[in-house]
């Protein structure tokens, strides 16, 4: 029976050795899948900050076009309402004479 008893062993042996193996081998896989996932993570979140960083560089850019559209109209009536004065004020002007 020595044999039955080796052979038992070995593959006992074996047995433990392969549970071993694809114990390390679950954990590899998970380890890099968790690794995978982080990585997913941070590219996402990168381009959420990018994306929000553009957002709000258009945001700022449209804010200052509004302000320069606002400080022209400003100057455009204030051009206006000399041109206004100095067409009454010839008239009258013309009108003395």
């Amino acid at each position: 029976m020595g044999i039955l008893d080796d052979a038992k062993d070995a593959m006992k042996s074996a047995g433990e050795k392969i549970s071993d193996v694809a114990g390390d081998v679950k954990d590899t896989v998970m380890d890099k899948a968790s690794d995978a996932k982080d990585a997913v993570a941070d590219k996402m979140g990168d381009a959420k900050d990018a994306a929000q960083d553009k957002m709000g560089d258009a945001k700022d850019a449209a804010s200052d076009k509004m302000d320069q559209a606002k400080a022209d109209a400003k100057v455009g009536k204030a051009k206006a309402e000399q041109g206004a004065t100095e067409a009454v004020n010839n008239a009258k002007d013309q009108v003395r004479n």
